[in-house]
């Protein structure tokens, strides 16, 4: 479509089909208005280069090549094409603007603070197509069985008790019983952090040298939740934000 290469792994599948699973990523918007027109199926109204729009476009596609996909499966799709489109938007910086201004030059300053403003416009626009993702699917997908939850796993996690509370290994797994299920942790006791890797392989590094480990086993629990609901559509049995508040209020953070 429109000449755009797609590189995949494993047994060779249709053109359209690779499309698909990739949730069109980078495919012009007029090929993808031909594509529908082709199938026969409904071009979604909008405007042209709206986010909303190119969004709908996509799921439309998807269930036009795909018309057994589901929404869980589709909503990976959608999110795997802004990752290949967008491949820095999980990437907070290690350093701040201001200590990268007193060891940079003007010019190199002045791409720094560029490239994190484009981080901050990626994420806006990720969280408006996945806003439209999650308003829109059932327009297009069948829904998937949501999963059933124990009423333990829907009790939100007490944390451990005094003795392993500072036990990095313990910890890790209190976080490996709780995360989202798609999502894998890596413990990093050297550099005194924990990577949060999404099915898709997007990732965060958060550190508990200053937030503690409280504080950063939350973190990394809510963030391997989110990055498991932003692949699945699936949500945490628990209330994540009403266990952000109550971590934040025995710790003492604001």
């Amino acid at each position: 479509m429109d000449g755009v290469a797609c590189v995949r792994v494993g047994e060779p599948v249709p053109l359209f089909e690779a499309q698909a699973e990739r949730g069109f990523a980078n495919v012009a918007e007029k090929a993808l208005e031909d594509l529908l027109l082709m199938k026969g199926k409904k071009v979604p109204d909008g405007d042209e280069d709206d986010i909303d729009r190119r969004t709908d476009l996509q799921m439309a596609c998807i269930a036009a090549i795909k018309p057994d996909c589901t929404d869980v499966e589709a909503a990976a799709y959608v999110e795997k094409a802004f990752i290949i489109e967008h491949p820095d938007v999980n990437l907070d910086p290690l350093v701040s603007e201001q200590a990268l201004s007193d060891v940079l030059n003007a010019g190199e300053a002045k791409s720094a603070a560029e490239y994190a403003l484009a981080v901050k416009v990626a994420k806006a626009k990720n969280n408006l197509v996945r806003h439209t993702r999650k308003t829109n699917l059932h327009k297009y997908f069948k829904k998937s069985k949501a999963p059933k939850y124990t009423e333990k796993q829907k009790q939100p996690p007490r944390w451990l008790p005094k003795k392993q509370e500072k036990n990095t290994a313990a910890i890790s797994q209190w976080i490996d019983d709780h995360k989202g299920p798609s999502s894998t942790i890596q413990c990093d006791d050297y550099n005194g952090r924990w990577r949060v890797i999404a099915a898709n392989l997007q990732w965060r590094s958060i550190s508990w040298t200053k937030r503690g480990f409280e504080k950063a086993a939350l973190e990394v629990v809510h963030q391997s939740w989110e990055f498991h609901t932003d692949h699945t559509g699936h949500e945490a049995p628990f209330d994540l934000d009403a266990l952000a508040r109550r971590y934040q209020d025995e710790v003492g953070i604001d």
